[in-house]
């Protein structure tokens, strides 16, 4: 297949919006946050080393991005769940892999095919047309050399022709679509068994020596963390804005220095959005991505978008009809910014893939770029003269007070002098809330750091500096076993439990396997048997049931032919056996209707999926290399 990039004569269509790559890299170089390059690996690929500060950089703009989406619900904690490290670190490397594949198969962009992708760029345009002078402003306001922009250009549109070339060999055939349609519009209705676990918990014991097992084996988990407790002193940016004057000339200078940069808006989306988390164990995965496409299927349905997110989306902005406001580009992660932009006002996208888990956007409105004049910028540019002062303000202030703290002054009376106050939190461990604080990661990082006592720097939030002072500190400790005995021993308890269910859910499934009958089944060993009544196999979860742990409805083995489930399937703290009772096949006149759509879904699905083996097929032949040890310390 790959033989056609060495024949092929047709101009390639560049569909990679450099807007959105312009974004990516004024990000990685222009905000750069970590000052001192690196030079450490931290990985290598076939014999090419991506640096620590290539890491950091790019680690830093997608945790940005992250806390921008996430607010306060992304602690350190499901940083961690989430395993952004690791994500990052492993779109780099398949990056890393497609150029070299580009380059072993003679692939190249020429000068004209870069600067006709450039010149489309919107940033660097002026009345609808490629102005240099716009294009050199910009990356000049951004402090990045021209040359190394366009080298990064000439990678994205490498790596471009080599998926277009990979993708334009999908294909999907109308009897594909027609059975895969049939199948998930397939309404089924199933009898169950339902044994808990709880019912067993009554049952279990745990002797001295298992609970003593449990206690060594688990020390780690069982440990209690690091706590401090915090005095602090806020100085918000707008206590010290207030007390600062901004003359015209101020502004008007300020408007010059800014206006190809600041003033010219940019383009803006109005979206709502659902979202479907991506669950903690890998298993479950397959549930959340049948949940997204049930909701997906109901809007495509007709079913108004907000109506949809309130009842699916598992979002904070859920509850509100999944309102995200206005966005405009590089808000997003690149993945999705990229599919969210190529939608027109009342578009809805397909169901979008993230670390963060399953979206589907619905854009609303659209606002085209334009240049606002200085009479209608003067009282945005005199708050951000003002902010700006106001910040400097409070930078000096929060670093004086320090130096007087670290000197033996009390925080709360310094803080008094400027009309400020003192607070106290409570003993704090890492993973607790901290919902007064706007900077929480920072604020933690510098309280964990510092000594009982020791006065920090000052922490920069959004809107205004922290100065901490640790008043006690309180060491991670294993309490004895003496003190935690009773937590211990219900853990212990619960584990027998769940293993009593699973075994006693094996032994109902031989006697199902003979009889078929649920209800006597269940009747039978005093258990509690039930029916889901119609669902979809396309569902995201079963009636009465919920979403399973490790399976979504569709992948359930059961039929007319062969109708009882092949194992027990596991949801919450309950374990299920499954008979086949009845079933409906889908309506075929609404796929009539549906199916050019269908087609254009399942034709980007397969395209996904052939551009996911791929890479794959280059990870399993190359010599890959990770530094595990930087990660974990990163």
């Amino acid at each position: 297949m790959l033989d056609v990039l060495r024949k092929r004569k047709r101009s390639w269509v560049v569909i990679f919006f450099l807007a959105i790559i312009v974004v990516v890299f004024i990000a990685f170089y222009g905000g750069n946050k970590f000052r001192e390059p690196g030079t450490e690996k931290v990985a290598e690929i076939n014999g090419e080393a991506i640096s620590q500060r290539d890491f950091a950089v790019q680690y830093q703009r997608t945790l940005d991005i992250y806390r921008n989406m996430m607010k306060r619900e992304l602690t350190p904690e499901t940083q961690k769940t989430m395993k952004i490290k690791n994500t990052v670190l492993e779109d780099m490397i398949q990056r890393r892999l497609v150029l070299q594949e580009t380059r072993r198969l003679g692939l190249a962009v020429s000068d004209d095919e870069l600067m006709n992708a450039i010149s489309r760029v919107p940033d660097f345009q002026v009345d609808g047309r490629f102005s240099k002078n716009r294009y050199l402003q910009v990356l000049s306001a951004s402090r990045i050399p021209a040359a190394q922009f366009e080298d990064e250009q000439r990678e994205q549109l490498l790596m471009q022709k080599l998926m277009d070339a990979i993708q334009d060999s999908a294909q999907v055939s109308e009897s594909d679509v027609r059975e895969r349609y049939a199948f998930g519009q397939e309404k089924v209705s199933f009898a169950f068994i339902r044994v808990s676990t709880g019912d067993f918990l009554a049952r279990q014991s745990a002797d001295d020596a298992e609970i003593k097992a449990y206690y060594d084996k688990n020390k780690a988990a069982l440990t209690e963390p690091l706590k401090v407790r915090i005095e602090y002193v806020f100085y918000p940016f707008e206590h010290f804005a207030a007390k600062t004057e901004i003359s015209p000339k101020e502004i008007e200078d300020y408007y010059v220095r800014n206006r190809e940069t600041r003033f010219q808006q940019q383009k803006a989306v109005k979206l709502r959005h659902i979202l479907v988390r991506a669950p903690a164990d890998a298993a479950q995965k397959p549930a959340a991505r049948a949940k997204a496409d049930s909701a997906l299927a109901e809007v495509r349905a007709g079913k108004n978008f907000a109506d949809v997110a309130k009842q699916f989306s598992e979002d904070t902005g859920g509850p509100q009809g999944g309102d995200l406001g206005w966005i405009s580009r590089g808000q997003l992660i690149p993945t999705l910014d990229q599919a969210v932009f190529g939608l027109k006002r009342g578009d809805v996208s397909a169901v979008l893939e993230s670390p963060l888990g399953y979206h589907i956007f619905k854009v609303e409105d659209v606002k085209e770029e334009k240049t606002t004049a200085l009479k209608e910028a003067t009282p945005e540019i005199t708050r951000s003269l003002k902010a700006e002062k106001g910040k400097r303000e409070a930078v000096r202030a929060a670093d004086l007070d320090r130096e007087k703290a670290s000197g033996g002054a009390e925080l709360a009376l310094l803080a008094k002098e400027r009309g400020l106050a003192a607070k106290q939190t409570p003993l704090l461990a890492a993973s607790d809330t901290l919902p007064d604080i706007s900077a929480v990661d920072e604020f933690k990082r510098s309280a964990f750091a510092l000594a009982p006592k020791e006065v920090g720097a000052p922490v920069e939030a959004p809107n205004g500096y922290y100065l901490l002072r640790v008043v006690e500190r309180k060491e991670p400790a294993l309490p004895p076993l003496d003190t935690m005995r009773a937590v211990v021993e219900r853990k212990v308890k619960e584990s027998k439990a769940r293993e009593a269910a699973n075994e006693k859910a094996k032994a109902l499934l031989d006697q199902l396997k003979k009889d078929k009958n649920a209800d006597a089944v269940a009747k039978a060993n005093g258990v509690p048997s039930g029916e889901t009544g119609w669902f979809l196999r396309g569902d995201a979860e079963i009636p009465k049931v919920g979403p399973l742990q490790d399976m979504k409805p569709g992948g359930i083995p059961i039929s007319a032919a062969n109708p009882v489930a092949d194992r027990p399937y596991v949801q919450g703290d309950n374990v299920y056996l499954f008979v086949f009772k009845a079933s409906q096949p889908a309506d075929m006149q609404r796929f009539d209707k549906d199916k050019d759509r269908l087609a254009q879904e399942a034709l980007q699905e397969k395209r996904q999926s052939m551009l996911k083996k791929f890479v794959d097929s280059l990870k399993a032949k190359a010599r890959i290399k990770i530094e595990e040890s930087f990660l974990e310390e990163s």
